[in-house]
């Protein structure tokens, strides 16, 4: 494990994204987007961009340099595609402005897909409009946690704080104070 990668616990770059008018939107860890509404109806009333569903349900939009800003508007978005947040989140990135990645989070596929986002991302940052590498957990209150680091070519998905509740909420980790240091030991 390389020491080189900064952890989701460290202060990260916030990620900015191109709006229509061309200003830019600032997605900031712990924060909801604060866009005004008629920026947000501009993002909706762009054509819908190319849409593919890659393993683990992860869905790859691809088009114009406006397609990562579309993260403003992911419920509408999947919507056009017949799928839809859950009550447990998304699973965000935005490799570069001309695409995004979602998954919805509604089932044990989600580290795997977290993952697999987080390396095509990875992949993408040699693109000339690169915008970040890792994946966000996006709360159903719109809020952002980073949850991947990447260490050497190792991708790290941190399963910790809002994410984890989503996870623990869906019976996909065991959040008991006992499973936690068994976690802990077992890392050593």
């Amino acid at each position: 494990m390389s020491t080189d990668a900064p952890s989701p616990e460290q202060p990260q770059d916030p990620v900015a994204v191109a709006l229509p008018d061309g200003s830019t939107a600032t997605l900031r860890e712990g924060e909801a987007p604060a866009v005004d509404e008629a920026a947000l109806a501009d993002l909706r009333a762009l054509p819908a961009p190319e849409h593919q569903v890659a393993s683990f349900a992860v869905h790859a939009f691809s088009g114009d340099a406006l397609t990562a800003s579309r993260a403003l508007v992911v419920e509408d978005l999947l919507a056009t595609v017949d799928d839809e947040p859950t009550p447990h989140g998304l699973l965000v990135a935005l490799p570069d402005a001309r695409s995004l990645l979602v998954h919805a989070v509604r089932d044990e596929h989600v580290l795997r897909a977290a993952h697999l986002m987080a390396t095509i991302a990875r992949l993408r940052q040699s693109e000339t409009d690169a915008i970040d590498a890792d994946v966000f957990y996006r709360a159903p209150d719109g809020t952002l946690q980073r949850i991947t680091a990447h260490a050497d070519v190792e991708v790290e998905v941190h399963v910790e704080g809002a994410f984890a509740d989503a996870l623990a909420a869906m019976g996909l980790i065991d959040p008991s104070r006992r499973a936690r240091r068994a976690a802990r030991r077992t890392k050593r």
